[in-house]
């Protein structure tokens, strides 16, 4: 929701214009707007002082319900901006933004989630207008909204089900290029606590609470590298989840060669309400190359906690289940027909049930692999798909 929020406002942060005009960054963000949500924001009043600080009171997006969609409405109670530049290439900064009695509701024929966030805030915050008749790259920057030095929120509710969750906070980081918004990036969302009462009524088999989970907490956190070249892009990320004193879950993912206008046009096919023709879009996909994936698994308490359950369930005690782990492993990887790796991972799931601390999948190919190489490799050989694309395994490292 801040994200959103960030798009739309600020739409308006502009120096005084007569009343009868509109800035073109706040017609090129009024836009954007409704180009990905297909609704036009509304406001009750835009005000400048004198230094230049504009602010916008009750921004509304109000989305009206769908066929298979819930009804949403976001408010910003106030929006103050200042320290605002024209940089030139249809690229606007935003020295600083503030934001106030942020709130969003979600409503289906059966469900309905209320969120509130208090404050937040942007510092150096660069936004771009559409040009007319865009190339790829400048419709794929104007929809850019996150190319900021600085985005963070306060402490905020979500109430669903009768029950209320909260988040500690968000804070985003980004350093890079203005003009096509390349650049290195970082993102938190600290401590989402779901409370014991909601546990119970979504765990009614009482599981977690056995485990000795009464509560639970998460972190959310990624990082990684934006690159433009021409007019396709690059995204080297991690994404992990954290559950404090639970576990740890990491992905990670590089593909270069990404066409913008596949991004474009599932844009177009989303505010027409179309399904995505993959398809018709698989000519533009056949060059993207991927260059490494990853999953990893970091214990913190779970295994451990599990592994006897499970056992007593099997009517084996835990010792003789996790040295039973591995012949049954080695039987399933046979398929596989790559002997190197059904060994390797065969040691390492062994190694970790025995200590659990970390289990990860890499695949790391020599070379970048593009997406026609995918569609020509043998589904008949798994073994040597696994060999080209580097995939490894290995534990507690």
């Amino acid at each position: 929701m801040f994200m959103i929020a960030c798009l739309t406002t600020t739409a308006f942060a502009m120096p005084a214009w007569a009343a009868d005009e509109v800035p073109p960054a706040v017609q090129a963000f009024l836009d954007s707007v409704e180009r990905q949500t297909s609704v036009e924001p509304t406001y009750e009043s835009v005000e400048q002082d004198s230094d230049g600080t504009v602010t916008i009171t009750n921004l509304t997006i109000a989305k009206p319900a769908g066929v298979d969609e819930p009804a949403v409405t976001m408010k910003i109670g106030e929006s103050e901006f200042s320290d605002i530049e024209d940089e030139g290439d249809g690229i606007f900064q935003i020295g600083s933004a503030t934001f106030s009695n942020m709130t969003a509701e979600v409503k289906g024929k059966d469900f309905a989630v209320n969120v509130a966030i208090p404050e937040g805030s942007a510092e150096g915050w660069y936004v771009s207008e559409l040009a007319d008749n865009p190339t790829p790259q400048q419709a794929m920057r104007a929809n850019m909204t996150s190319v900021a030095r600085r985005m963070s929120a306060d402490k905020w509710t979500i109430t669903a089900m009768g029950q209320t969750y909260s988040v500690d906070g968000y804070e985003q980081t980004w350093d890079g290029d203005p003009k096509t918004g390349a650049g290195n990036f970082t993102m938190k969302v600290s401590n989402i606590a779901i409370p014991e009462a909601a546990i119970a009524m979504l765990d009614q088999g009482g599981m977690l609470k056995q485990l000795g989970y009464t509560a639970l907490n998460f972190d959310v956190t990624s990082d990684g590298k934006v690159d433009v070249q021409g007019e396709n892009i690059g995204y080297d990320f991690n994404f992990g989840v954290t559950g404090r004193d639970i576990a740890t879950i990491r992905f990670g993912f590089a593909a270069a060669d990404i066409p913008m206008s596949v991004f474009n046009e599932l844009q177009k096919m989303q505010n027409s309400a179309e399904t995505p023709d993959i398809n018709a879009l698989m000519p533009q996909l056949q060059n993207i190359s991927i260059s490494g994936a990853s999953f990893r698994f970091e214990d913190a308490s779970i295994t451990k906690k599990v592994l006897p359950m499970i056992a007593a369930m099997q009517g084996m005690d835990e010792a003789t289940m996790v040295a039973s782990v591995g012949p049954m492993l080695q039987m399933g990887l046979m398929q596989l027909q790559n002997e190197a790796f059904a060994q390797q991972t065969m040691a390492a799931v062994t190694s970790f049930l025995k200590d659990p601390k970390s289990l990860t999948i890499n695949a790391k190919p020599a070379a970048p692999v593009k997406v026609s190489d995918f569609m020509a490799i043998n589904p008949n050989a798994p073994g040597e798909a696994i060999t080209r694309l580097g995939v490894s395994v290995s534990a507690n490292d």
